[in-house]
């Protein structure tokens, strides 16, 4: 059924059915119950695209996350959803699967769609690309989260050295000196901020970096379970893994070869329900998800208003 069919049953123009979809107080009261009831009778459904091709602004934001599968991107895509339908804002999801030219398409779907504006965690090959983002930005508003790229842009960020430099720190008080860590990608942000915290707390403390204390993976369970078995291998009193995947698959060694997880000390970046049910001593941050989600939709809808102050945010744990 077509918008033509609800005008030619309501008895009213094409344009008078148009402006009750769009919630156009410019319509009787009567007649707009009774488009209404028609629309509600005939399962109509507007198409919300062709809609926003047809105005040059519309209710809905792009949402761009690199991995739908980890905890951390599907409790952050969480927190947007509630915070967008509170503000009665709709939402596309893309995810690009750490896929630079996937994440490029997503970009260039939503500009053609015409969508107000996109928010994104970008993908870990995306730090060094300033020159898309710089064009990018000036087609539709953009704003970053969680992962920054190698230029100030508007975003909001969990804060990443300092959260990593105090749990080292309380291990090193607690008389841990042998510290492992399980590193994400360097050419993500939030990977290379983390490593740096580590670094700096025991610099700080007057313990040596042991290079051969430190692993790098890439955020996966899979990751996360072969640098087990291997780190595993060396002396170690405490580990701090870089996020709650790599977790998961350190947590899966230490069950396989039956090692006790309270006989070393571990961190990892955010908590979740699932580290939590495994083993509630891990210690872990309480990530504050809602509030990425509120800060990075006012962000963007102080940059549909030109307002360009106060647009980079870092929210401390």
């Amino acid at each position: 059924m077509k918008i033509q069919d609800i005008a030619r049953l309501a008895n009213v123009s094409v344009a008078t059915v148009s402006r009750v979809i769009n919630n156009n107080d410019n319509v009787r009261e009567e007649t707009k119950e009774r488009i209404n009831r028609i629309i509600k009778e005939n399962n109509y459904y507007p198409n919300i695209i062709a809609r926003n091709l047809s105005k040059k602004e519309n209710n809905t934001i792009g949402i761009i996350i690199p991995d739908i599968k980890n905890l951390y991107f599907a409790s952050i895509m969480d927190g947007i959803v509630n915070e967008a339908n509170r503000r009665n804002l709709n939402i596309i999801l893309g995810c690009s699967n750490e896929n630079f030219e996937l994440q490029a398409k997503y970009i260039e779907l939503f500009i053609e769609q015409r969508v107000k504006g996109v928010i994104i965690a970008v993908t870990q090959n995306s730090y060094d690309k300033i020159d898309f983002f710089d064009q990018t930005s000036s087609k539709i508003p953009l704003v970053l989260i969680d992962r920054k790229i190698d230029k100030q842009m508007p975003g909001v960020f969990f804060e990443n050295f300092y959260s990593v430099y105090g749990v080292v720190e309380k291990f090193i008080k607690h008389g841990k000196k042998k510290i492992g860590f399980l590193a994400g990608p360097q050419t993500i942000s939030t990977a290379k901020e983390r490593l740096d915290g580590y670094k700096k707390a025991l610099k700080d403390n007057g313990i040596k970096y042991d290079k051969k204390l430190v692993l790098y993976g890439d955020f996966t369970l899979e990751s996360g379970y072969n640098l087990g078995k291997e780190i595993l291998e060396r002396e170690i009193d405490a580990i701090y893994i870089s996020n709650n995947s790599m977790t998961l698959g350190f947590l899966k060694v230490l069950k396989e070869l039956n090692i006790n997880s309270e006989n070393i000390k571990i961190a990892t970046f955010e908590d979740n329900e699932i580290i939590r049910f495994i083993d509630e001593k891990i210690v872990s941050y309480n990530m504050p998800f809602s509030e990425l989600a509120k800060k990075s939709i006012e962000i963007l809808e102080s940059l549909l208003k030109n307002d360009t102050s106060n647009t980079t945010v870092e929210i401390n744990l």
